[in-house]
């Protein structure tokens, strides 16, 4: 029950690579555990280590503020509206006939992905600086990990309400060569510096 062409969307890096890391190891989990605990949007996670694994490094100034003003109205009107409706079709509603009410829930979940697919397209054209920083693995790690870190404050979310294991999840799967274990020992300092008052974390 195809709604879409298969030819709407432009090729777009962003979106590639949201959906090679959102499909590898437990990421898929842990995005949708801090979307339903604390209100992360599976998207900006996304955002945050895709804007230091292509070279971007570390958030500057207001930059990820600016994207989440970007994304604000799509996301409020548009995706959260859909992902409800989706929620609400599962099941069943009332006395609809259920093979109808499955029909129109596939829809919906087309459609939901679709939304998806824009935000993601919004964000990437929110992002101006190119790619011309580090690639040095492990200061990808970290700004990833500052990225992450400004997310959350941003949402006026502890790192200990998000969940570590979470992060690290979502971090494992985009650097899938380094040792989750390391991964999880540079998180949790800077998030424990962070903690301390210590605000240079975030990058500049």
């Amino acid at each position: 029950m195809a709604v879409f062409s298969a030819g709407v969307f432009p090729p777009n890096e962003l979106w590639d690579y949201t959906t090679r890391v959102y499909a590898r190891g437990r990421a898929k989990d842990a995005c949708l555990t801090l979307q339903e605990r604390v209100g992360l949007d599976v998207n900006v996670v996304l955002y945050c280590c895709w804007v230091a694994s292509s070279g971007r490094g570390a958030f500057r100034k207001d930059e990820l503020e600016g994207a989440l003003d970007a994304v604000a109205e799509w996301r409020v009107h548009v995706v959260e509206t859909l992902r409800e409706l989706r929620r609400q079709l599962k099941g069943g509603i009332g006395e609809a006939p259920r093979p109808l009410s499955d029909d129109l829930r596939r829809v919906v979940v087309e459609c939901e992905l679709h939304s998806e697919h824009v935000e993601i397209l919004i964000l990437h054209r929110s992002m101006a600086r190119p790619g011309t920083g580090t690639f040095d693995r492990y200061q990808q790690i970290e700004d990833s990990i500052a990225n992450l870190l400004r997310y959350l404050t941003v949402m006026e979310v502890e790192p200990e309400d998000a969940g570590f294991e979470e992060l690290v999840e979502v971090l494992a799967a985009a650097f899938p060569e380094e040792n989750p274990q390391r991964i999880a020992s540079m998180c949790q300092g800077m998030a424990f510096r962070l903690t301390a008052g210590d605000e240079g974390v975030l990058g500049r």
